[in-house]
């Protein structure tokens, strides 16, 4: 743990070092978002907040023993670990209302860290929120694993979405879980950085976004060291999470990764599978 935070804490006494020698600039980047629901019919992804009704859109109906077996619990109260979901959710929400942020990718430096299972939990954190809606996108080409989680029998995913010609409507699921919907992966990739640079990915980003501004879109990305996805997609996340497994990494792997994830809007740092419990989870 003291080695992360040594490591976090250089990175950033180098990037103010760097913008305190850099002219300061101010753009207003308020964007007007239209909010005005489409038709039913041909967007499977909008629905009214309080009635949400799910007429294409996939409904799966997946069990709590099912969640809590893949340590998915941000939504069970009598679970004390599951406070630390909804804490993250308010400090998330919080820093991407607060700077007019819709997207978060969720990534970590190697795999095997637990970026997906907190990916996971955070999106049904949010949807928890009643003014709320989420959309959990696995972005993770080479190695989906979110539909594994949730145990969806997927039979078509994002990879085949983007290189067939297959309806959104026919990708999409609910999990029974109001106001959250995933878009999940499905098979290995070998061509994930073409599918991911693809028009076909762009517009499909441009869509999900332009919806209405109440849903949260979470991004879970590979891992930034092992291949160069995050990057290529970068132009697709508004801000940007790290998982980091307590022990795992190197300060100069945790260094590497705060430099390539530069101008991503890195919102903060979760650091995984640490033997302390957090100090507020039996209060």
């Amino acid at each position: 743990m003291d080695r992360i935070q040594k490591a976090l804490d250089k990175a950033k006494q180098r990037h103010a070092q760097t913008v305190a020698n850099q002219p300061n600039v101010i753009a207003d980047s308020k964007e007007t978002i239209n909010t005005e629901l489409k038709n039913e019919s041909t967007d499977p992804l909008t629905a009214p907040i309080q009635s949400i009704q799910y007429s294409q859109t996939k409904v799966v109906n997946v069990s709590n023993e099912q969640l809590d077996r893949k340590r998915l619990i941000a939504g069970f109260y009598n679970n004390s670990q599951s406070a630390v979901f909804r804490m993250l959710r308010t400090q998330v929400l919080k820093k991407m209302r607060g700077n007019n942020w819709q997207s978060l990718a969720i990534t970590s430096p190697t795999e095997g860290e637990g970026k997906s299972v907190i990916a996971a939990n955070l999106a049904i954190a949010i949807a928890m929120e009643l003014n709320q809606t989420v959309l959990l996108v696995d972005m993770d080409l080479r190695n989906p694993s979110v539909a594994k989680y949730f145990g969806l029998d997927v039979e078509i995913g994002l990879k085949d979405y983007l290189s067939g010609d297959y309806p959104l409507s026919e990708v999409l699921i609910n999990p029974g879980i109001k106001r959250l919907v995933i878009l999940p992966g499905l098979g290995r990739a070998e061509d994930s950085a073409e599918l991911l640079s693809s028009p076909k990915m762009a517009s499909l980003v441009s869509d999900i976004k332009s919806q209405y501004d109440s849903r949260v879109i979470i991004f879970d990305v590979p891992p930034v060291l092992q291949t160069d996805d995050v990057l290529l997609a970068s132009n697709y996340f508004d801000s940007t999470l790290l998982v980091l497994e307590d022990g795992k990494n190197p300060e100069t792997n945790i260094l590497r990764v705060l430099q390539m994830l530069e101008g991503s809007n890195l919102m903060g740092t979760v650091i995984n599978k640490c033997s302390r419990a957090p100090e507020h989870q039996n209060y």
